[in-house]
């Protein structure tokens, strides 16, 4: 517990109290740093006395490994006031940035990952899949992400042999080589031919033909749930060939110099992607009310969403698009990727779902996020090998 008072600022912790002079604070630095296991940053400020005692105070509560409360609201007003009163106190006091060790290694495997993109894009789009396929083929079972994938394989098929569990790890790392290469080039991949003369990497055939011309000129607003299988990232491609407005809400990458190349390499799609956090359900709001289609995976944990079945356990799943779909009785349609033999993609698009509905005749949240979840399931059983199998959804 932090406390200002007029010439000091003083604490209470499990050691005791304590107090230091703001005339006595001779440095001041204020910096963001993450913490192992979580993606956000958060604000610390470092105070240096002139005996280099160091005092740090920090946004972020921790309650153990990846569980932390974050008191930024309360903390920056907090901390501009202390830099007042220090300032006045002492006008020569140095004020300064710093940067934890975390945030070092972020910038330089950044770095390393922007530098290996565009090394890849130098490369054939098709040679660089086959040789980073290969490459993850070996190299994946030797990393710690294995042993999870293992377990949750074993979890959800017991009735597969080691053999066949070994197998879908594998094509999962497999499968995980192809789509960083093909993230290198994710602005030259979508090369679907309206007119069918040109057979290109992109498959749309059979029904999925004439719902993709629909999705394509629909009016009013709609929903497209999908999940992390083949390469995901062209469903946002799909979603962009329409003429109206589109966005997808994604989870921005924990390395900045990251995110930014993928926003280079997205652009091209047309759609606006839209970080996941407490301001983007009323983005959406704002412009689904507008008659925009919106994109979202929604096959990854959640820890504030609602109780699901996958894969007979229980696990938490967001509700947003359900939660949204009662507002506005939007329509919500499925779609997946399918990775096919020599490089290519199709495009698998459902019917407008039919979710169900409570007693007054409104979206059952709850249920409908059930039966979003159980389609995903049956996409995950048919190829097993094309879903990432690494993150720890049962909890």
């Amino acid at each position: 517990m932090y406390s200002q008072t007029d010439d000091a600022l003083t604490w209470t912790n499990a050691g005791g109290t304590g107090r230091v002079a703001y005339d006595q604070i001779s440095d001041i630095q204020v910096y963001k740093i993450r913490y192992p296991g979580s993606r956000r940053s958060y604000w610390r400020c470092v105070l240096r006395d002139r005996t280099d005692k160091t005092l740090y105070l920090q946004a972020a509560h921790r309650l153990g490994f990846g569980k932390i409360e974050d008191r930024t609201e309360t903390y920056i007003p907090f901390i501009k006031a202390l830099e007042s009163r220090i300032k006045a106190a002492n006008p020569g006091v140095s004020f300064g940035s710093g940067r934890d060790w975390l945030s070092v290694w972020d910038s330089l495997t950044g770095v390393l990952l922007v530098a290996a993109l565009r090394a890849t894009r130098l490369i054939n789009h098709e040679t660089a899949a086959a040789a980073a396929s290969a490459l993850m083929r070996a190299v994946g079972p030797r990393l710690k992400g294995h042993r999870i994938a293992r377990e949750n394989l074993v979890a959800a098929f017991p009735e597969k042999s080691a053999a066949e569990i070994e197998r879908i790890l594998g094509g999962m790392w497999a499968n995980m080589g192809r789509v960083f290469a093909e993230y290198a080039h994710l602005d030259r991949i979508w090369d679907f031919d309206p007119a069918g003369q040109v057979a290109g990497r992109i498959v749309i055939a059979g029904p999925n033909r004439p719902r993709y011309f629909a999705m394509r000129v629909a009016e009013g607003p709609a929903m497209i749930f999908g999940a992390h299988l083949a390469n995901w990232e062209m469903l946002c491609w799909a979603l962009g060939t329409r003429d109206a407005e589109t966005a997808i809400v994604y989870r921005p990458p924990k390395i900045s110099a990251v995110d930014d190349e993928l926003a280079k390499l997205r652009a091209g799609s047309k759609v606006e992607y839209i970080p996941a956090g407490v301001n983007a359900p009323f983005k959406l709001m704002n412009m689904m009310r507008r008659g925009a289609w919106i994109g979202l995976l929604i096959d990854e944990p959640y820890p504030r969403g609602v109780t699901v079945t996958f894969f007979g356990r229980e696990c938490s799943a967001s509700p947003l698009f359900a939660q949204i779909a009662r507002q506005l009785d939007c329509p919500i349609y499925g779609a997946r990727t399918i990775r096919l033999p020599q490089g290519k993609l199709a495009l698998d698009l459902t019917e407008p779902v039919a979710l169900p509905r409570d007693a007054g005749g409104h979206i059952d949240v709850q249920a409908a996020t059930q039966l979003m979840t159980d389609i995903i399931e049956g996409w995950i059983r048919e190829f097993p090998e094309q879903w990432v199998w690494l993150q720890r959804r049962w909890r």
